[in-house]
This record gives C-alpha cells, structure tokens and sequence, in this order.
C-alpha cells in the first residue's frame, strides 16, 4: 500500500529590482526562520532535505508552488510553497512539468547578453546552424558530472553547432570554477532574470534548438547507464548526438 507524506515548507523570494546601474539579485528568504538563501545555497538547502528522505523511502520529488507576489523598494518578494512528496512504491505520479515545457515547438523569449570573453550573444541572432543552451550551476554535481561528455560533442560538432551555457551566477563565481573544471561551451554568466522567465528550477537543463530558432527537444542531463547490471554511470552522450544530428 502507498504511503505518502506531503511536506510543505514555505519560502519568500526575494527577487532585488533592478535599476539602470545594478543587475537584478535573487534572494530566498525562510518564511519560519527568516534564513537568508542564495540560488546555490538553497538548491544544496533542497538537496539535503532529499537526502535526509531518500535513505527512508523508496521515491522522493520536491514541488515548488509561488504563493504570492509583492514589491518592495527595489525587491520583489515572492512567496514560495514547496511540497515534498515520499512514497514507499516508485509508481506515483509525476511532478507537474516546469514551465521551460510549454516553450516546445516556439521560439524563446528575447535574451541578449555577454559572454565571460564578452562577445555578444543575441539568442534571435543564431539562426543558420543548430543550438544547444545548457543550464548549470558550480555545485551541481550532474552539472559537473556532464561536462567532460558536453566537451566531446563540442568538440566533434563545434563547427556545425552553438554551444552556449548559461547560469544564474555571478561572473567571479564561473570564472573561479572554471580555473578547475574544463568547460567549453560560451559562457554567459548572471542570466538570472533569464532563467526566470524560461521557468528552470531543474539542473542541468539541455535544450535543443533548430537552425530557425525553434525549440525542438528539452532534456535534464545526459542520460546514466548502469554498469555491471547495478550501479549507475554517466553515459557517452549518443543520445545527444542523435538530437543533434536531426537538426543539421
């Protein structure tokens, strides 16, 4: 018999408005305790509750519902409920799709910005050849896990195909990670706002687009494989090629 617990844990966002000299933050804020989370900080904050589950049940997702929506000053603080669900049985229901899913089969929003070796980067603007937007961050480990793979796709379509990775971060923050960590994609740091509109709150996200600026495919990461029958390996990326190539 299934056995679910709904936990619901309400957060504020504070999103920092922008003006015409400083870029948008944003910011969660604990509605019980008032703790202040960063991006990073929290997805590691939701990472731990999971982990703290997953050792008791079979299956373990996390919901985030916006509650409510306010301004204040140069902030705009939004409202957040997030629901985890555990079940003891692995066929329960999926999560609802974030919003990036409704953007399939259309073009997406204007988004225009600098790459950390400021080249300009017009989203409109990459039509001709195929595109893949990566989504990332530092601390995401199967963000970190897929690279050495997205680096070899790169590398055998480089010349047919945009490579763009994009995170909500701070230029300082990619720039140090990169220092250790081989990444190839163009980087666009601080897209936050971006990131926002899409609906993203699942890293990694891969997104195919076509040569006309039409979404065609939206995976998570590079599918895992289990090895020896049992334990789970990252995989060789063919199936990314196999997207990429039916939009050359």
């Amino acid at each position: 018999m299934k056995k679910i617990i709904l936990i619901s844990i309400f957060f504020a966002l504070l999103n920092t408005g922008c003006n015409s000299q400083k870029a948008r933050t944003t910011y969660f804020k604990e509605q019980k305790s008032g703790k202040i989370f960063n991006r990073t900080e929290l997805n590691e904050f939701n990472a731990q509750v999971m982990k703290k589950f997953k050792p008791m049940f079979k299956s373990v997702r996390v919901q985030n519902v916006i509650i409510d929506s306010t301004i204040s000053h140069d902030s705009i603080i939004k409202t957040f409920e997030i629901k985890i669900v555990v079940s003891n049985k692995m066929d329960v229901a999926k999560p609802k799709k974030e919003k990036i899913y409704s953007y399939l089969n259309k073009k997406l929003p204007s988004f225009v910005s600098f790459s950390l070796k400021n080249k300009k980067i017009d989203l409109s603007k990459l039509n001709g050849k195929p595109t893949l937007l990566n989504f990332w961050f530092t601390t995401c480990i199967p963000c970190i896990g897929e690279m050495p793979v997205l680096n070899k796709i790169m590398e055998k379509y480089k010349d047919k195909v945009n490579f763009i990775a994009i995170t909500y971060e701070n230029k300082k923050s990619v720039e140090r990670f990169l220092e250790k960590h081989k990444y190839n994609f163009i980087q666009i740091a601080g897209a936050s706002k971006f990131i926002d509109t899409l609906g993203i709150n699942k890293f990694p996200k891969n997104i195919f687009i076509d040569r006309n600026g039409i979404v065609r495919r939206i995976e998570d990461g590079i599918p895992y494989v289990r090895k020896n029958g049992n334990k789970l390996k990252m995989g060789n990326g063919k199936e990314f090629e196999k997207y990429i190539e039916s939009l050359l």
